[in-house]
């Protein structure tokens, strides 16, 4: 099973009225949309006993409230942090947020458009796998680093940012 291995960790984030942020010594990030969805079938921690497990509907649910509130659409995104807990999870995001056509996502990964350097990076901090699971909030953090242009590794002209939370929470930065 490739999963996720609970992780001591913390991150710490201020969060202000966007006034207020113009006023701190750190390049304010904008959250320009939160969702949460739920479809048919669903149960937390169970999804995966559903008769098709090839998609995560409810993703696609906030995936369209994201892009609704936010006015963005996929081709607005330049790189994306993807939650990560359990790898076959990846695929069906990639699908739902529209990152890649409905059964692609293996040719994106296979081609290398998810790497560092490729036509759309994920997951530029390692993601819950690689760096720490600490529930997401790390992948928000790199989010906030890739926007203000100081991450590690650092994708070029980031402007916006998808994030995803534990499913079904998602939030676009």
């Amino acid at each position: 099973l490739d999963c996720c291995q609970e992780s001591d960790g913390a991150v710490a984030m201020v969060i202000t009225s966007a006034e207020r942020a113009k006023d701190l010594r750190q390049k304010p990030v904008t959250i320009k949309a939160g969702s949460q969805g739920i479809t048919s079938g669903q149960q937390i921690m169970t999804s995966f006993y559903r008769d098709d497990i090839t998609g995560l509907p409810e993703m696609g649910v906030v995936a369209k409230e994201l892009y609704r509130q936010s006015g963005l659409g996929p081709e607005a995104l330049q790189t994306a942090i993807i939650y990560d807990h359990f790898t076959p999870f990846v695929l069906p995001q990639l699908e739902e947020f529209g990152l890649c056509e409905r059964g692609e996502a293996k040719e994106f990964i296979r081609a290398g458009h998810h790497a560092r350097g490729g036509k759309f990076p994920i997951n530029t901090h390692g993601g819950q796998l690689g760096e720490a699971y600490i529930h997401g909030m790390n992948g928000v953090a790199e989010a906030v680093r890739q926007v203000r242009g100081t991450a590690v590794n650092q994708v070029d002209s980031v402007e916006n940012v998808l994030v995803g939370t534990p499913v079904p929470a998602v939030t676009s930065t």
